[in-house]
C-alpha cells in the first residue's frame, strides 16, 4: 500500500508544530475546541451541503485511495491482453466471453465482451470512451468539491478570527476574557490556513494524479482491445505497448 502522501502530510505538519514549539510556543495553547468547531465544522458542513447524497459513497471510496490506492500496472494488462488474444485466436469468441467473465475490472471485462461480440473498432471504442469520461467526470466532480474544501477552510478561519476578536471587544473590560477571545481568533485562523495548505490541497494533489494514473492505464487498455480486434498478434501487441509509462 502507497502511504507515502499521509507521511509526508503528517511529517509536514509534525514540522510547523516543531518549529513553533522550538521559537518558544506552548503545543497546548493550539488546542481550542470553539475554534475547531468554527473552521472544521463548519468548513465540512459547507463541504458537504453542495455534493449530493449519492456522491457520499464516491468520495468515500476516492478517499481511501490515500490508504490503499487502487494498482495499475502495464506488466499486469499485457498479460491479460495476451491471455484474450491468444483465447480468440485459439478458441474463438467463446473462449475469449469466459475469461471476460473471470475478469474483476469491470472496464477490461466490458471491452472483452464488445471483442468477442463482433463490435467493430469504432463502436468499441465509442462504448469504451463514453464509460471512461463519464467515470473521469463523476470523479473530478468529487474532486472539485476538495477543492472548496480547500477555500473553506481558510475562508472559516477569518470568521473565527472574526467572532474571537468580537469576544475580544465585548469583554474589553475582563481582563481574563480577553485572553480566551485572542486565543480563538489566532487559532482559528492558524487551524484554517494550516489544514488548507498542509492537508487538503496535498492530498487533493495526490488523488488528482492517481486519476490522471488511471486514465492513462485505461488508454492503454482501450489501444491494446482495439489492436486484438485489428488482428494485431499478442506477442506483437505486447511489444507495441511497452513504451507507456503509467
Amino acid at each position: 500500500m502507497d502511504r507515502w502522501a499521509l507521511v509526508t502530510v503528517l511529517l509536514a505538519v509534525t514540522a510547523v508544530l516543531t518549529g513553533f514549539s522550538f521559537e518558544g510556543g506552548n503545543l497546548a495553547a493550539l488546542l481550542n475546541p470553539p475554534a475547531a468547531l468554527i473552521v472544521f465544522g463548519g468548513g465540512l458542513l459547507a463541504t458537504l451541503a453542495q455534493l449530493p447524497a449519492s456522491q457520499y459513497r464516491p468520495l468515500g471510496a476516492m478517499l481511501l485511495w490515500l490508504v490503499a490506492p487502487p494498482q495499475y500496472s502495464l506488466d499486469i494488462l499485457l498479460s491479460k491482453l495476451t491471455t484474450s488474444g491468444n483465447a480468440l485466436r485459439r478458441d474463438g469468441p467463446l473462449a475469449l466471453e469466459k475469461v471476460a467473465a473471470s475478469e474483476n475490472d469491470p472496464v477490461l471485462r466490458k471491452a472483452l465482451l464488445l471483442l468477442a461480440d463482433g463490435n467493430d473498432v469504432e463502436a468499441m471504442q465509442s462504448a469504451l470512451y463514453l464509460e471512461l469520461k463519464s467515470r473521469e467526470e463523476r470523479d473530478q466532480d468529487v474532486l472539485g468539491v476538495l477543492d472548496n474544501l480547500a477555500g473553506y477552510l481558510p475562508t472559516l478561519g477569518i470568521v473565527g478570527a472574526v467572532l474571537g476578536l468580537m469576544q475580544v471587544l465585548s469583554s474589553i473590560k475582563q481582563p481574563e476574557a480577553l485572553a480566551a477571545g485572542i486565543a480563538t481568533a489566532f487559532v482559528a485562523t492558524f487551524y484554517g490556513v494550516a489544514s488548507a495548505n498542509l492537508i487538503v490541497i496535498p492530498l487533493t494533489s495526490t488523488l488528482r494524479q492517481r486519476l490522471a494514473i488511471r486514465s492513462r492505464y485505461y488508454e492503454a487498455l482501450m489501444l491494446g482491445v482495439v489492436a486484438l480486434r485489428n488482428g494485431v498478434n499478442p506477442m506483437a501487441l505486447r511489444y507495441r505497448m511497452q513504451g507507456i509509462v503509467l
